[in-house]
This record gives structure tokens, sequence and C-alpha cells, in this order.
């Protein structure tokens, strides 16, 4: 089978599949591995969507809304099972994470996920609400028992900020971790124990993909690869194409497509140690506005010789419109907006106009449904994605690559919000 993209979607698709089957598996990487989003993002390991549990489970029911939140959970375990597998050496560092809200419709939007996550008998979360908020006594009573009232210094303290404008925190599991390590390290552990049955290639860019009904067949750079299955793990990079042996294009539907985005972040060093941390600041009025949320991340940093904290801070994203370049120069108002508008949330203390350390930008894969695309086209079985960052941290692309070996090996795999669904062509061409 060929996989296509060797980020960490890719990655861990291939890792999984190589324990579950017997497959022999080609990995192709149109850079190097782990260079794309996977390699220029905060690292963090987050089990929420982009899209609220609470609206997902209004367009697909409660059960299926709560069977896709409980599989994204299950991906910490999954991330454990590849780090020991592969016997890769990294941090992983777990604790709480934050969502800051300063409004009631935020509120309300987030405690109905909350009853989402009640009524499917899912891990309680916590959700505090200062006792100056001006609309506790305003919430619906069917939400009573899943927040809890307290005093503004608290919610000031677990978000590290000051004043009175943020006047709720949703408290739940987090993490951090470098995604771009363990690409490298799981690779390494992959070609050294399969070697026969499993390839890699990098520079090797997938110019088109054609499905039949017995086969794939791909054409990367000038080479012509044949195989039963692809899986395309491609976030953001939408200039290959796939069709079947007539020339139509295999298509998803259209909320469904890849997009992509680039985000862009900053980092600096602080050689005081400081908690590991993983907290977002909405700022649309209602949630889903075009004002990007502003998000800070903490983890423990080794450079040479030294151990420092790494705070990373980010936000701003920007429709992928031309040829994406890696190297392209950071924007200087960009950089400026960040440290004027994020620096704030992340160290207070840190002067303005002081030069970071680290600035990156990274091809997110974005979609319009918010959710992550993994299994099989529906017309085409042999086509499968594991795609749709959607900006939330790297275990949706772990549970994604268990996901699609499931399939692959065979085993059941109920039908869930993450399926492609087909694009209904309209009837005489009309």
């Amino acid at each position: 089978m060929l996989i296509v993209g060797a980020g960490i979607a890719g990655i861990a698709t291939a890792f999984f599949v190589l324990r579950a089957t017997r497959a022999r598996v080609l990995l192709v990487e149109r850079d190097r591995v782990g260079c794309g989003a996977s390699g220029h993002s905060a690292g963090q390991l987050t089990t929420y969507f982009e899209r609220p549990l609470s609206d997902i489970a209004d367009t697909f029911g409660w059960r299926l809304a709560a069977d896709a939140q409980r599989d994204l959970e299950d991906a910490h375990d999954l991330l454990d099972s590849m780090v020991g597998g592969s016997g890769a050496r990294l941090r992983i560092e777990r604790f709480t994470g934050y969502l800051a809200m300063f409004n009631r419709a935020q509120l309300e939007v987030h405690l109905g996920s909350l009853l989402v996550r009640k009524r499917a008998d899912l891990p309680a979360y916590v959700c505090m609400v200062s006792e100056e908020a001006d609309f506790v006594e305003e919430l619906p009573t069917e939400l009573d028992g899943l927040y809890e009232v307290v005093p503004q210094a608290q919610v000031n303290a677990l978000l590290e900020i000051g004043g009175d404008r943020y006047r709720a925190v949703l408290a739940e599991p987090a993490g951090c971790s470098n995604s771009s390590v363990l690409c490298q390290q799981v690779l390494g552990h992959l070609l050294a124990t399969h070697r026969d049955r499993f390839a890699y290639a990098d520079y090797s860019k997938v110019e088109q993909i054609v499905v039949s009904d017995d086969r794939v067949v791909a054409t990367v750079g000038a080479h012509r690869v044949v195989a039963d299955h692809a899986v395309l793990c491609t976030n953001g990079f939408v200039d290959h194409v796939a069709e079947d042996e007539g020339g139509v294009p295999l298509r998803i539907a259209d909320d469904q497509q890849i997009t992509g985005r680039v985000a862009y972040m900053a980092g600096f060093a602080e050689d005081s140690a400081r908690l590991p941390a993983a907290i977002s600041y909405i700022r649309n009025e209602i949630i889903g506005g075009h004002t990007p949320y502003v998000y800070v991340t903490r983890r423990t940093y080794d450079r040479d010789g030294d151990t420092v904290t790494l705070t990373c801070i980010g936000g701003p994203e920007y429709p992928h419109e031309a040829a994406y370049d890696r190297d392209a120069p950071f924007p200087g108002p960009l950089l400026q907006m960040l440290d004027e508008e994020a620096r704030p949330f992340a160290q207070p203390a840190r002067p303005p106009g002081r030069p970071y350390d680290f600035q990156w930008h990274g091809l997110m894969g974005y979609n319009d449904c918010g959710l992550r695309v993994v299994g099989a086209h529906p017309r085409r079985q042999r086509l499968l994605y594991n795609l749709g960052c959607n900006g939330v941290g790297f275990l949706a692309s772990i549970r994604g690559g268990h996901r699609i070996a499931e399939l692959l090996a065979g085993r059941h795999v109920p039908a869930g919000v993450f399926d492609p669904r087909l694009v209904v062509e309209p009837v005489g061409g009309h």
C-alpha cells in the first residue's frame, strides 16, 4: 500500500498498519519527514474539535458526537503505544489545559458540550464562572450542575491574567510534545524493524493517483507506483489529482475538502522553569467569528547543554491561496501583531519589541466541516483519507492512523462523523 505524506498522520498510519496487518507499505513525502504542520506547530495534545461538541451533536446526533469524542480521547493511549512500541525518546508533558470565555453565548455553547458529555457518560470536565459575571443568573436551568461559581481571582489565576474581561474558564486534559521529533524517531524505528515490508522516499511528490477496482497507480515524480491501496495524509497540500480509470475526479463532500490555512507562531525561551501549559483565549463575541483566538503553549525544551521553558504564542491564520513556501520569511507586521496581542497573555513581564528565538509558519489542513476525514472514499474503497488537522493538535492524526489500520485489517469500524461523504452528482448534469 502507498501512504502519501510523512507528517504525524502518515507516520501514525504507517506504524499502525504495519502493526495490524502484513501489508507492504511505501511511505512517500514531497519534502522531508515532519516538515509540514507537524514540524511547524506548538505540539499541543488536545482532545477537542474545531467546532463545539454540542454543534456536532446537533448535526449528527449526540451518540455519534460522543463516539467521536471518545475516539479522540483514546488517542492519548495510542500516542503512548507509538512511543513505547517504537522506543521513541521525547518528552510528553500532560497537564490541565484551559479555555478562556468572556460572555454568556460562549459559555452556553461549551456548557452545551458538557451536557453531551454527561448524557454519554464521558468523563466530566470542570467549568468555572466568576461570581462577578453578570450573566450567571441568566443561564438556563438545564445547565445547572455543569459549572461552579468561583471568585474572579480564581479565574484569573488559572488563565494567568489580570483584569476582569474573561469571566469563565473551561478546564480539560491537555499536554504537549514535539511532533516532529516523534515523526523522525518512529520513522527510524520502522525502517530498522520492518526492512522486509516498509520503505520510505522523501522529496517524492505525488502528481496523480488513478484508482480502479483492483489497484491504485500513482505517478510519483518520474516513477510509477502500483499499490492495492493509497492513503492520503496530505494536510493542506491539494495540488495532486485523484481520479478513477475513466478520468473522473474522486471527490468527497464540499465541506470535507481540504483547503488549508497558513498558521503563524512565535516562541521564546525562558531560563526560569515554568509549568507546562496550554491556554486558549476566545476573542470573538460569537464562537466561529473571524477574529483569531490567541493561544499560549509552554513546554520543557532541551537545548544544547541546557533545559529551559519554551513559550509559544499563536493565533493568526490565513487561507492557503498560493503555492506554500515553508522557507518564506515571517511577515514583520504579523510578528508585531503577535507581540502586541498574544505576548501579554504568555508572559506579561516580557518587554514588548524584544526579538523572538523562533518564528515559524505551517500549512494546516482545514475543512469547512471542522472534523477530520478518516476512512475510504465511498465510491472507490482503495483510496483512503486521514486528513484535516483543523489546528487542534496532533492526537487526531494518530487516532486517524489507527482507524485506517483497523479498516485495512478487516475489523468492523462503525460508521461515524469522520467518514468521507460522497459528492451527490446532479441528475442529468444540471
